[in-house]
């Protein structure tokens, strides 16, 4: 029986559940970057970043400024690995 390294079960795990290092840094900067009150990442996959809020006034907001919000944060993660972000009203 072969052994698995924790860190191969870690990085695997990390990015099936979206993880990744981009995410930790997204999160971090995400308020200062948005400027949008009541909108919370809540998880970043193949490119995409997921947040929710309950307001549809911050989710018109955000939409205006998406492609400029892709824009800003894609220079924090060091390249253009956000394509897109999706906003749910819960």
């Amino acid at each position: 029986m072969a052994w698995t390294q924790a860190y191969d079960i870690i990085s695997a795990l990390k990015k099936k559940f979206g993880l990744e290092n981009e995410f930790f840094t997204i999160t971090k900067v995400w308020a200062k970057e948005t400027g949008i009150d009541g909108i919370d990442v809540i998880g970043y996959k193949d490119g995409t970043i997921f947040a929710k809020t309950q307001s549809s006034v911050a989710v018109y907001e955000f939409n205006l400024r998406k492609k400029e919000i892709i824009r800003k944060l894609n220079q924090y993660v060091g390249k253009s690995t956000i394509k897109d972000i999706k906003v749910k009203i819960v």
